[in-house]
């Protein structure tokens, strides 16, 4: 099971999510549709990825720029070039905990979900000292109220 995602850098929030059975370009596609869905097309100027055959592929890459954004990769083996969405995961798999406990795929996609869920609405974050959906609503407010 492969898991993308689209993290924002500013307020941390897991923007979109995608899993599959196949790491292809299925996968990355998929997250970004979502993403574009569930921000009603409020897209970010650049996606940064690590090198990886789903997010240098030719159809990921071309439905990205046709939206105008511009993608950004790390070098190979250069995780620390991409700390937020690796401390992301590193969290995210002690949130999520053994996944062989899952009896089903629908159970564990699930649980993923709710894994998700709980960091953008509950999880304090470390940085952000709240979880990443507070964060950007406060942000938001204030950045309204200021003008």
């Amino acid at each position: 099971m492969y898991l993308a995602t689209i993290i924002d850098r500013f307020t941390r929030e897991v923007l979109g999510w995608n899993v599959s059975l196949h790491h292809n370009q299925a996968l990355t596609i998929g997250t970004l549709t979502q993403v574009l869905k569930q921000t009603g097309f409020n897209l970010p100027e650049f996606l940064h990825f690590d090198q990886g055959t789903p997010y240098d592929a030719l159809a990921y890459v071309s439905l990205a720029e046709s939206l105008g954004i511009i993608i950004s990769m790390s070098h190979k083996a250069s995780p620390w070039k991409n700390p937020h969405q690796e401390s992301y995961y590193s969290h995210f798999k002690l949130d999520l905990g053994n996944s062989e406990r899952f009896e089903t795929l629908g159970e564990l996609i699930e649980a993923i979900y709710q894994t998700i869920n709980y960091y953008n609405h509950r999880r304090q974050h470390t940085i952000l000292k709240m979880p990443p959906v507070k964060f950007r609503k406060q942000y938001y407010q204030r950045l309204a109220a200021s003008e």
